[in-house]
């Protein structure tokens, strides 16, 4: 099978998706702000959340250390990672403890491990979790109850919930 090379943003984001579900998590988030932070994907399981930032291009991981939660490692997720096509990331360039993550077509690549961090900024994913509630419970009739929801904005936001 012929692994293909190139991803666009878009494409990464939808990977990182069902790599997420296939981690164990129950519910993730994408591409949706939250003070401060637009994660391109969030995983969240029973006792931890996993971050996964998505890179098309060299220049667009490069421009990363520049965004504030990067410069103060104030982040979301316990553990991160970069979701890229291979050789954006040059060995040595991953921040501390980041994993790396590259697409095949037949899966994925964990190039690099994440390690976890401790210090991660609990308010605003519980504050991104929230908003996301906020959004589904203003969709439902009221005294609905969700067991299984996939919601899309035009904005790009997506919340999938899976039974467990």
């Amino acid at each position: 099978m012929i692994n293909k090379t190139e991803y666009t943003h878009k494409q990464l984001v939808k990977r990182a998706i069902k790599w997420l579900w296939g981690q164990g998590c129950a519910v993730v988030i994408t591409e949706m702000a939250g003070r401060g932070q637009e994660p391109d994907a969030i995983g969240f399981c029973s006792t931890y959340s996993i971050l996964v930032e998505c890179k098309a291009s060299r220049s667009d991981f490069l421009s990363d250390k520049y965004k504030c939660h990067s410069r103060v490692g104030n982040s979301m997720g316990d553990k991160r990672y970069y979701l890229t096509c291979s050789g954006i990331i040059k060995s040595g360039e991953l921040p501390e403890k980041w994993g790396l993550l590259e697409p095949y077509d037949s899966g994925f690549t964990i190039v690099e491990s994440a390690g976890w961090f401790k210090d991660k900024a609990y308010d605003r994913e519980i504050g991104l979790l929230v908003s996301a509630m906020r959004k589904i419970r203003g969709m439902m009739p009221r005294g609905t109850s969700v067991k299984s929801y996939y919601y899309h904005t035009n904005n790009r936001a997506t919340l999938g919930i899976l039974k467990e």
